[in-house]
């Protein structure tokens, strides 16, 4: 009988739970999928996932001049990236086939008096009659790519701001365990998103700056200089700057180049740059610019490097002996490599056995879960990263020397086995002494600042106030969002 209550009780709860919950679920914002689920456009800077499409929209007047319409699309340069227009008939014909053309298609823009090539998609033209018409962003890209697209025009309307995201899936009843706010010792830089705008704000959520726009910002040892990665059609490449946003400079051009990583003593800058592809697989390797290099007497100038590492070489980040990069590879997992020497060798690899029941045999673990975003700790004793465990993302560390990983952050037990609710666990960096991790967690229902004790206690969120004025966005590419410094 006592049985037969408890699980007549949880009934009871799981209906209570989603009664409250299912108006969040269901009258969420608009995705970008189709023509029934486009989003205005926001006119700032956003990312799109690797060979996918978002809708947008804009509102057309049809005068009788026929006011025209301009669309451009910035993509720092990057190929492979499409710009579609279509009309509200065509949109409701692209619904039943997919492969319907549109009433115009962006191009590159050169202008004539320059000659330089000033807009990386345009499109400028005018419609018949009013109503709500289709810009479609495609990126065919085996990366996220950030993009800012425009629309204007005598008659075109832009909505002033998105919809309201829902703040949070679960409801007060039923929210995560609550964490208490805190303040950080020291100062961050962090991006809003990839290629977006770069900040720098104090521990305590003062003093917030726009320093640049980029990629994956690391501060230097000292805290004075901030090396980020941009990927731009003039001069793309490694930069540095001072951290108070002055003296920014060009260190190493490159077409496509991610995390930069400064080394303890501040003489190195360690990156992961994409390469020609070969049999047309992608190929990721590691960069490493020696700063201010002494040739003669009277002569430094920088100079690269390519230490030896594996295929896809991502996120790299320095022990503290100066000379070992750890970074992660997908295929293999997290591997470390030796600038000097030229060895590479395995950190953290698939291990152990599994019963297939279709074979009927024991078969060896070839493949780890999915993980990214390799961070070595200030002693180089040990590895943070985010590892997918099925339905989410979690932190994990593992000894830099090698071993189990073990996870320390997790879902809340009830909320997860019960109702399904789960969050996650992104983008850890360490404080300068070791012992916290700065990271990002959706619990909220959006992108916000937590740190932990580096054995996973003592949650608190911090930087509200940043977070509350700043969207942040995650896409998952391995991307450095922020970097912690005294």
């Amino acid at each position: 009988m006592n049985r037969s209550w408890k699980i007549l009780f949880f009934i009871f709860l799981a209906m209570l739970f989603g009664s409250l919950i299912a108006p969040r679920i269901f009258a969420g914002a608009p995705t970008g999928s189709s023509p029934n689920d486009p989003l205005p456009i926001p006119g700032d800077w956003q990312t799109i996932a690797p060979n996918s499409s978002l809708w947008f929209y804009f509102d057309y007047g049809a005068d009788r001049v026929r006011s025209k319409a301009a669309l451009t699309v910035n993509t720092n340069g990057i190929g492979e990236m499409y710009l579609s227009i279509y009309t509200p008939a065509q949109a409701i014909d692209w619904l039943r086939d997919q492969t319907i053309e549109p009433v115009g298609r962006g191009t590159p823009y050169r202008d004539t008096r320059t000659g330089e090539y000033t807009r990386d998609l345009y499109w400028f033209g005018s419609f018949n009659t009013s109503g709500k018409y289709f810009a479609v962003i495609t990126n065919k890209n085996q990366v996220a790519i950030p993009f800012l697209l425009t629309a204007t025009g005598d008659t075109v309307n832009i909505p002033t701001a998105l919809p309201p995201t829902p703040t949070a899936i679960v409801p007060p009843a039923f929210a995560a365990t609550p964490v208490p706010t805190g303040t950080l010792q020291g100062k961050i830089v962090f991006q809003g998103a990839i290629g977006g705008m770069i900040y720098t704000v104090n521990g305590d959520g003062s003093d917030l700056r726009i320093v640049t726009d980029g990629i994956d910002p690391a501060f230097s040892p000292d805290g004075k200089q901030i090396a980020f990665a941009r990927w731009s059609n003039i001069n793309p490449g490694l930069f540095v700057i001072n951290a108070d946003g002055s003296n920014e400079r060009l260190i190493f051009g490159s077409p496509k180049i991610r995390s930069p990583r400064w080394s303890p003593d501040g003489k190195f800058i360690a990156f992961t740059q994409d390469k020609p592809a070969t049999n047309n697989q992608p190929l990721w390797k590691l960069g490493l610019i020696e700063l201010n290099k002494v040739i003669d007497a009277e002569t430094t100038r920088t100079v690269l490097t390519e230490p030896q590492c594996s295929r896809l070489c991502y996120a790299p980040s320095w022990k503290n002996d100066g000379a070992t990069l750890v970074y992660v590879d997908p295929q293999y997992g997290i591997m470390a490599t030796n600038i000097l020497t030229g060895s590479a060798s395995l950190v953290m690899g698939p291990t152990g056995t599994y019963y297939d029941t279709g074979k009927q045999a024991v078969l060896p673990i070839l493949h780890l879960p999915p993980l990214q975003q390799t961070m070595t700790s200030p002693d180089g004793s040990r590895v943070a990263f985010i590892q997918r465990a099925h339905d989410r993302w979690e932190i994990n560390l593992v000894s830099a020397d090698g071993g189990v990983a073990i996870a320390i952050t997790q879902p809340n037990a009830i909320l997860y086995t019960f109702f399904g609710i789960r969050w996650h666990n992104v983008a850890p960096v360490w404080s300068p002494d070791g012992k916290q991790i700065l990271f990002m967690s959706d619990r909220n229902g959006k992108w916000e600042f937590f740190v932990m004790n580096a054995d996973g206690s003592n949650t608190r969120q911090v930087l509200k106030n940043i977070t509350d004025s700043i969207q942040l966005r995650f896409d998952f590419e391995n991307e450095r969002m922020m970097d912690w410094s005294k």
